[in-house]
């Protein structure tokens, strides 16, 4: 079987569910006091990270380590209302349709296709779905009696635990993937762990140190570099 993986922020929705959240919260008046909690718990060690005291790995990997806390203490089905709200509202408008057009043009090969994301894995389902996408690998949350506790399940679908997860995902289905003739799509040097698994990766609208990668490891490039 072949597979082609999509990571998802920046790469086939052009925004990132984390501001998503947060900016709901602050317009909605609610769990101020955990994003504020989350903003300054993330934004404080900023200038570590760009002044190169602090690696881009460990940097985003505290962002998605502590998103949990943008949920806590709400029950899974107020969470599952709230994402789909923003997913009709915020994320479909915003797909980068030429990336979505490959995402087809795999489905219509029968090849494997999934979604790839830290974004909440309850969350990215529905998106999925929505898309009509078989198959999401996210980030686990922990639950509660019916509540997420703010903890997400280790390991973070970042970075290394991006083909980690993938892998224990695909065992748990009995699927066996060709990789040598698989794809994957992503757009930050964090997600190269992801792109290594392939014989196919592609740098989508990529920053500036995976378009360095992409260049000297012969990867295809679509879109311009972000900033």
């Amino acid at each position: 079987m072949i597979a082609a993986l999509f990571d998802f922020d920046g790469t086939l929705y052009t925004g990132h569910v984390w501001q998503d959240l947060v900016g709901h919260h602050w317009r909605a008046g609610q769990h101020r006091r955990w994003v504020a909690a989350y903003l300054v718990r993330n934004l404080l060690p900023l200038p570590l990270y760009k002044l190169g005291a602090q690696s881009e790995e460990a940097y985003f990997h505290a962002w998605s380590r502590t998103m949990g806390w943008l949920l806590r203490g709400w029950s899974v089905e107020e969470a599952d209302r709230l994402f789909a709200r923003l997913t009709e509202q915020e994320i479909l408008p915003n797909l980068r349709q030429d990336i979505l057009e490959r995402l087809r043009q795999h489905q219509a090969s029968g090849h494997l296709v999934a979604l790839v994301s830290g974004t909440f894995a309850p969350w990215l389902e529905q998106i999925a779905h929505e898309l009509g996408i078989g198959h999401a690998v996210g980030t686990q949350l922990e639950v509660r009696d019916g509540r997420y506790t703010g903890r997400v399940v280790p390991p973070v679908c970042q970075s290394g635990g991006k083909p980690q997860r993938v892998r224990a995902y695909l065992d748990e289905l009995g699927l066996e993937v060709d990789w040598a003739a698989s794809a994957a799509y992503a757009d930050r040097d964090i997600d190269a762990p992801l792109l290594y698994q392939v014989g196919h990766p592609t740098a989508v609208y990529p920053d500036e140190a995976l378009l360095a990668r992409a260049e000297a490891e012969g990867w295809a490039v679509v879109g311009e570099m972000t900033p």
